[in-house]
């Protein structure tokens, strides 16, 4: 499997596990009236317990596979020859209260395939629009699956950022870009 593959493999199932995204964010006590500087920032709104706000989804889709990737390293798993999946090697600390565990091997992200780099990456885009995220794995030879819903309707942007078959574009950086020849 090309690094690529591995890429989009890793965004895959990694979605699963999104920073933040697990379950219901703590309220802090309601303020006073907020002075108007406060009023104009939109407020986050909160995903009910088991649920992923979909704020934070689009937030882990935009950054791209790499920044996942970083955090779940994957290896693939090939049986008598055949592919059957991932398998995670390790979870970042703060993501410990979901279902998936190292050793587990996912062999699937909402019912897509998760061999070739081209059905990675149609999981991953599959998500921007997506109402839940729904994970096959494999756990000690038992079939298993994740099923966990993504409060809030996905915003336009990110769906139209996903449309098309290449990777969003990212953000400009400050700092320069480009080829430097040392001779």
């Amino acid at each position: 499997m090309s690094t690529h593959g591995k890429l989009m493999l890793g965004a895959c199932l990694s979605l699963a596990v999104l920073a933040g995204c697990g379950g219901q964010q703590a309220a802090g006590p309601t303020p006073a009236p907020p002075p108007p500087a406060k009023s104009a920032a939109p407020v986050k709104p909160t995903a009910p317990a088991g649920q992923f706000a979909r704020a934070d989804v689009e937030r882990v889709l935009l950054q791209g596979p790499p920044w996942i990737l970083r955090r779940v390293p994957v290896e693939e798993v090939i049986r008598a020859g055949a592919f059957i999946g991932w398998k995670i090697l390790a979870l970042p600390a703060d993501w410990s209260d979901l279902e998936l565990k190292p050793g587990d091997v996912v062999t699937r992200v909402n019912g897509a395939p998760l061999e070739r780099p081209d059905d990675l990456f149609a999981a991953y885009r599959a998500v921007a629009s997506a109402n839940e995220l729904k994970i096959a794995y494999e756990r000690e030879g038992t079939a298993r699956e994740l099923v966990v819903p993504i409060f809030g309707p996905p915003s336009q942007e990110t769906v139209k950022a996903f449309e098309s078959d290449s990777p969003p574009r990212r953000p400009a950086t400050s700092r320069p870009r480009g080829t430097t020849v040392i001779e």
